[in-house]
């Protein structure tokens, strides 16, 4: 199960590097549908859901795994989606999660985007996991390398050529005359970012706001 897949971009490149039938679920129809057009695979079916209940997903479980990236802190009750991802995995099967890194994302525990019900600790992250039954938790961090800053202060310095208004007349008037489409400025690839296993919690808190920008959890039922 892909739990709060959005557009479908991550279910696909799941069906697309494994041999797993894929349930992607999402509370958003429109995101489905979108994901229906341009993410469709043989070994994907896209199917409403909420995360907090998983009704729909449960009549296709027990599931041998379950991803969800960049979920719990969006929802109000964390708690119970990690207990009913328990409840859908087979015993042995494993539940991936990724999450913001408090310390990085929101120093001093000020939320900084609006859509966020709460950010974690890596702390917090393994005792929500551990409190629902969880064991065996792995803790990895995502960095951004140093050719992927490198990129993003180059991005950043093109943004703010491109939001001049003359620029930006001149490629509307281009899109519009000509039809021309502009790409994404210097898109990020995958040599852009790193993912380090940590042995330790305190290793990744020590690193306070150098630390990983996101965490990622992986654990088993038992």
């Amino acid at each position: 199960m892909d739990a709060a897949c959005g557009v479908g971009y991550g279910s696909h490149h799941l069906a697309k590097n494994t041999s797993a039938v894929i349930k992607a679920i999402d509370r958003s129809e429109e995101a489905l549908d979108i994901a229906r057009k341009n993410f469709a695979a043989e070994n994907i079916s896209f199917l409403e859901d909420d995360c907090h209940t998983l009704q729909n997903a449960a009549a296709f479980a027990p599931y041998d795994y379950i991803v969800s990236f960049e979920t719990l802190e969006h929802l109000p009750q964390p708690a119970l989606f990690i207990r009913n991802c328990f409840t859908n995995l087979k015993a042995g099967g494993k539940l991936i999660v990724s999450t913001p890194n408090q310390p990085v994302s929101s120093p001093g525990g000020q939320l900084n985007w609006e859509f966020h019900e709460k950010e974690y600790t890596v702390s917090e992250l393994r005792d929500i996991l551990a409190a629902e039954g969880f064991s065996n938790i792995l803790i990895y961090g995502q960095h951004t390398t140093g050719i992927g800053k490198l990129r993003s202060e180059f991005r950043a310095a093109l943004n703010t050529i491109n939001s001049n208004p003359f620029i930006r007349l001149g490629r509307w008037v281009q899109s519009f005359v000509r039809g021309r489409k502009f790409p994404a400025t210097l898109p990020e690839q995958t040599e852009d970012f790193e993912i380090i296993s940590y042995q330790k919690d305190e290793d990744i808190t020590a690193q306070g706001e150098n630390g990983p920008f996101v965490l990622i959890a992986v654990c088993e039922k038992r």
